[in-house]
């Protein structure tokens, strides 16, 4: 007997009765109990399984060739695969493949933030759970990856993850690239404009040439929403108005503001809300 013949004798002893028990469609499979099921055996039990509603997969011994054998699943809307060890960011592009998932709990996996970013087929995707040394130096990184999956909702080492007012709307500020300036509590108002702002702690913000500064300290931000596109040497600079973008973010999150001489001034306190 050879030893592909070995093998498959061998998963069929161990989940022969299983994979016979198996329907097409399931709406929740739980296969934790099988603490050691690796990629072949995980492939053995769904090979006649066309489509899953939940499947729990949490603390099995799966690897980064499990999830790319659920790739061939008509569906799969809930996969739960938290304490998989053997997972990383190698299976982010089968991941990307799983285009119905609508919930992933991926916690205590090797899967991390920079693979996360890098999910942006899962349009679908509702509740992303997941696991950080550090949520605080992850930040900017959780921008990115509220605009890469828009209407997810994050839960970071159990807790769920909110995004500041302020910090929302620095963000947009930030990746249409308008330009801004500080007003100081008891201080004349600039005439030079930055090209850039950020908040590099809870506490302070910062543009190109001022601060930073503790937030309590800042009387306003001044936003020039117009923005200068080049398009090449041979075409006049086109004038973009983002203004209308921003001042809807602004009443969305509650920020006070008020348009002064066509510039858009933002009021901000020092715990960061409004």
């Amino acid at each position: 007997m050879g030893n592909k013949q070995k093998h498959e004798k061998e998963l069929k002893r161990k989940y022969g009765k299983l994979a016979e028990a198996m329907q097409e469609y399931h709406h929740h499979l739980d296969l934790r109990p099988l603490t050691d099921l690796p990629d072949e055996g995980l492939e053995y039990i769904l090979a006649n399984v066309r489509g899953i509603d939940m499947l729990d997969l949490d603390e099995t011994g799966i690897s980064n060739e499990g999830i790319k054998a659920l790739t061939r699943l008509e569906y799969l809307k809930e996969l739960r695969v938290k304490g998989c060890t053997h997972l990383d960011n190698g299976c982010i592009e089968d991941l990307n493949r799983l285009t119905g998932l609508q919930f992933l709990h991926i916690k205590d996996t090797g899967i991390t933030i920079d693979g996360l970013l890098q999910l942006n087929a899962l349009t679908n995707l509702e509740e992303l759970l997941f696991s950080a040394d550090d949520p605080a130096l992850i930040k900017d990184k959780m921008w990115q990856l509220k605009n890469t999956l828009s209407h997810c909702r994050f839960v970071i080492n159990s807790k769920p993850y909110h995004f500041d007012a302020v910090d929302h709307f620095l963000n947009a500020v930030k990746s249409i690239r308008v330009t801004c300036r500080f007003k100081i509590k008891n201080e004349s108002l600039i005439d030079d404009w930055s090209n850039w702002l950020i908040k590099p702690s809870d506490s302070y913000l910062e543009a190109e040439g001022q601060g930073p500064y503790n937030i309590s300290d800042i009387e306003w931000i001044d936003i020039n929403p117009v923005k200068n596109h080049e398009a090449g040497k041979l075409v006049s600079p086109k004038a973009i108005d983002h203004s209308g973008d921003l001042v809807q973010l602004l009443e969305d999150l509650s920020i006070p503001y008020l348009i002064v001489e066509q510039r858009i001034r933002v009021y901000v306190v020092k715990d960061g809300t409004a």
